[in-house]
């Protein structure tokens, strides 16, 4: 009888501790979810903006004064289709920043109005485009055809119409890559730039698989080609935000050149890359993206921006710098360390006062969570 009861004893832990261990599992994949659920409910609440039938995504705090970028309504929209998978938002809230999208597009192309400022209900409307918000809003149109299948028809027709405008008006015919907007053309000193945050090679693959033109795949190698001949070069693997792809090749763009004096430092686009090329199954992209999490690996934190050698440009942290490294992270049991000591800024309240660092930060939580 003793063995029977010792046995009996022995069944009961394991079923105890297996009930604890499911217990566990429960709360913390539902901590997780109520985690994902309150940051992407602080972000709509507060930078969507509903306007009759539209609505958009503002950037800036102002009262008087709002600034929509074509960068973050197309994020905006990727943000809602990826909500609405998990049951957060509706076909609805995605469709009023469609229209927004549509009515802000410039005359006779697809491509959206880069910016718009309402000032006391007066419109300034910019007739440029910026080349990543347009890879955004088409690729957002490509994930809501998969979440709506009855408009799957209309995402798509417009979406393939958007990727041919951005072939016809963002494309350098002499080297095959992305430029970085419209007025960027031939006649352009700047027709040879490239802000390497425009290398989606995830994007660019499913470009090739809704519209067949292995266009896409040629951009796709030639983008990730010119980032991996600038990461060859720094131990660091840390790719700067913009570049000179030209002919001769692939040199670093000098401080100012375009946005800011950190247009050759790791800086706030090429801050986006971690999750761009974490996202691509891509040999290179794969090589690109642990390469810069070995570096990270070797930091004690985060800071917002580095030289290439990997020097911080300053000391504090963005959560726009951070969510994409957790992105990159997250999948490579190696690298779970940055996963650790960083998953504060999913715990903690979405940083309201930034709008970049809030969408970076809720766009990687509903795609982790």
């Amino acid at each position: 009888g003793l063995m029977r009861t010792k046995k009996m004893k022995y069944l009961w832990f394991v079923v105890i501790l297996a009930i604890f261990c499911l217990t566990l599992f429960l709360a913390r994949s539902r901590s997780k979810v109520l985690m994902r659920n309150r940051i992407y409910r602080q972000w709509s609440e507060h930078f969507v903006v509903k306007d009759g039938k539209e609505a958009y995504v503002r950037t800036t705090n102002n009262d008087k004064k709002t600034v929509v970028l074509s960068e973050a309504q197309s994020y905006g929209m990727l943000i809602t289709v990826e909500a609405a998978s998990k049951g957060l938002a509706s076909q609805e809230d995605f469709d009023r920043l469609y229209r927004y999208y549509k009515n802000h597009r410039l005359d006779d192309t697809q491509l959206m109005s880069w910016k718009q400022i309402i000032n006391k209900g007066k419109v300034t409307v910019e007739d440029q485009n910026a080349t990543d918000g347009d890879l955004y809003i088409a690729y957002a149109l490509i994930q809501a055809s998969n979440q709506w299948p009855k408009q799957a028809k209309e995402y798509q027709k417009q979406a393939k119409a958007i990727l041919e405008d951005i072939l016809k008006y963002n494309f350098n015919e002499d080297t095959g890559v992305l430029t970085v907007g419209n007025w960027a053309n031939q006649d352009s000193e700047f027709y040879n730039l490239m802000r390497t945050s425009d290398t989606l090679p995830h994007y660019f693959q499913v470009f090739y698989q809704l519209s067949g033109n292995g266009q896409w795949l040629k951009i796709k190698d030639e983008m990730l080609k010119r980032l991996d001949q600038i990461s060859s070069h720094h131990e660091t693997g840390l790719l700067p935000d913009f570049i000179w792809a030209d002919e001769e090749g692939t040199r670093i763009a000098d401080p100012k050149t375009i946005e800011s004096k950190y247009d050759g430092a790791y800086s706030y686009n090429a801050c986006r890359l971690p999750y761009n090329l974490a996202q691509s199954q891509d040999k290179t992209s794969q090589k690109l993206v642990k390469k810069m999490l070995d570096f990270f690996m070797k930091q004690r934190n985060i800071y917002a921006g580095y030289d290439l050698k990997g020097n911080a440009l300053n000391q504090h942290q963005a959560a726009s710098f951070i969510a994409p490294v957790v992105y990159a992270a997250a999948d490579e049991n190696d690298y779970l360390k940055l996963v650790q000591q960083s998953k504060y800024i999913f715990m903690q309240d979405l940083p309201l006062g930034n709008y970049y660092d809030a969408t970076m930060t809720t766009m990687i939580a509903l795609d982790l969570f």
